[in-house]
């Protein structure tokens, strides 16, 4: 990717920043309630009411608003939550750890367990594996991550007691108490994605081994490991970058539920909380966070294409 292609996504990145900032705070102002009234109370008199209004700026045109939040955003301040006064920003920073570790190390265990399986469905096209693939993939596609989630922890914290059915340790505690901590709530949220990847791997696998060149290597004898190693996985894993790019958004928006799920004090607990609350200032930081978030790994996504495919680079 050239220097002026780089900017030019960039540039397109901090857009789709700014539409997402626009859009959040537009759509907030429609749920129902006063950000007022909610943090002043059930017993608060009207005239309190009304001071905490002026207070919070809600008495000002709503375009007024929106720019005093928005020069805020480009400070690097994201306003101060309605109920603890703590910064948005720090409390964001305090609770995202948790979440972008579980869904970092969802993420390996999507790849470990979907590309594998389908670069062998893939290779086996029609066997007993390729259907075993397949209904795999169909089922963990289907099951929803909470419901996974939970078994997990029936099997492996309460039948098995081998890990802890809740909470969460961050690295600092060493690796072996994180990872005990995390590997459920993981795997519940990264085998959905998996069964996807799978599915799309065995897709790719399948389309690039029909290609001519491949049957041309195949018939002068050249073994199944030696055209996966240097035709079958560049060759496929533009559509499978492109996929998990995808998919790691949903996985941030999944790690809501297996956060309620676990008992982790995350970015999921954070967003419910400020939705309970009415809590507006947290959650359209949130919600510029996530957005942020995936905008980056969309710009990663396009950096990838151009190292896996030396024409995408060239063009």
């Amino acid at each position: 990717m050239s220097f002026s292609s780089f900017l030019t996504r960039i540039g397109g990145g901090l857009v789709v920043l700014w539409l997402v900032s626009v859009l959040t705070f537009g759509l907030i102002q429609l749920v129902p309630g006063d950000p007022a009234e909610v943090a002043a109370g059930d017993s608060a008199t009207p005239e309190r009411v009304e001071t905490i209004r002026q207070q919070l700026g809600l008495d000002r045109p709503l375009v007024e608003q929106y720019a005093t939040w928005l020069g805020g955003v480009l400070r690097g301040d994201l306003g101060a939550s309605l109920f603890t006064g703590e910064p948005v920003t720090d409390a964001i920073l305090r609770s995202a750890p948790a979440t972008l570790s579980i869904t970092l190390l969802a993420l390996i265990v999507a790849v470990g367990l979907g590309v594998p399986a389908g670069i062998l469905a893939g290779l086996r096209q029609g066997s007993w594996l390729d259907r075993a693939v397949a209904t795999l993939a169909t089922i963990g596609i289907a099951m929803p991550g909470f419901w996974v989630g939970m078994l997990l922890i029936l099997l492996f914290a309460l039948i098995l007691p081998w890990l802890p059915a809740t909470g969460y340790e961050p690295l600092s505690e060493g690796v072996d108490v994180w990872l005990e901590h995390a590997i459920i709530p993981a795997t519940a949220l990264g085998l959905a994605t998996g069964a996807e990847l799978a599915r799309h791997t065995r897709g790719c696998v399948a389309d690039v081994l029909s290609r001519p060149y491949v049957r041309t290597a195949r018939a002068r004898g050249s073994s199944s490991f030696w055209l996966v190693r240097h035709h079958v996985l560049r060759n496929a894993a533009i559509p499978v970058v492109t996929v998990l790019g995808l998919q790691a958004g949903r996985l941030l928006g999944g790690a809501i539920i297996i956060e309620l799920v676990s008992g982790i004090h995350g970015l999921g607990t954070l967003t419910v909380n400020s939705i309970l609350q009415r809590d507006f200032p947290v959650l359209q930081g949130y919600v510029l966070f996530a957005a942020a978030i995936v905008v980056v790994v969309n710009l990663v996504v396009d950096g990838l294409y151009g190292w896996l495919n030396p024409k995408v680079r060239t063009s």
